[in-house]
């Protein structure tokens, strides 16, 4: 009993790389169109998204400067109507970026290698990378990149949401 309740008390908390601080939500609708192909990589950008950072940070009682980073907790691409299949993506990329320097950005999610039948949700890896930098201004721009296993076959509407945290200091 005494080893169980050890056991217990030194077990990791699923939380515990969770830095403490805010959130801060996005989602955002993109259309797949039926027949782009395999060969090229499609970039779905969405420009111009206000980020509510100021807002954010008023009703938290926090300034920018008590923020130490910007961190990805949780990326997902969703099918709108709930039937879409994204078994033809091979890889993904999620990358933010100022609309005014589209070759300066930072990949804030990704998903590699692609599970075969990925259904209708497609959960994306949170990079460790502080983005900061472009989440603390006014507005920001998202850069969808696909690498594909095929030719789409059909118009796919997705949603994707994004949660960042504001990490306090």
């Amino acid at each position: 009993m005494l080893l169980g309740s050890l056991l217990l008390g030194l077990s990791c908390d699923k939380n515990e790389d969770v830095p403490a601080g805010h959130d801060l939500l996005f989602q955002q609708d993109i259309f797949i169109p039926a027949g782009i192909g395999a060969f090229d990589v499609h970039h779905f950008q969405i420009k111009n998204i206000p980020t509510r950072y100021d807002q954010a940070l008023e009703l938290n009682g926090k300034k920018s400067e008590d923020i130490s980073r910007v961190l990805t907790l949780q990326s997902t691409m969703a099918g709108v109507f709930g039937d879409a299949d994204f078994a033809f993506i091979d890889q993904v990329s999620l990358r933010v970026f100022d609309a005014s320097d589209p070759t300066d950005f930072v990949e804030i999610a990704y998903r590699y290698p692609m599970p075969l039948n990925p259904g209708n949700n497609l959960p994306l890896i949170p990079s460790l990378a502080d983005s900061k930098r472009f989440f603390e201004k006014s507005h920001i721009s998202l850069d969808l990149v696909l690498w594909l296993r095929n030719t789409t076959q059909i118009e796919t509407d997705v949603r994707l949401s994004l949660q960042m945290r504001a990490a306090h200091k």
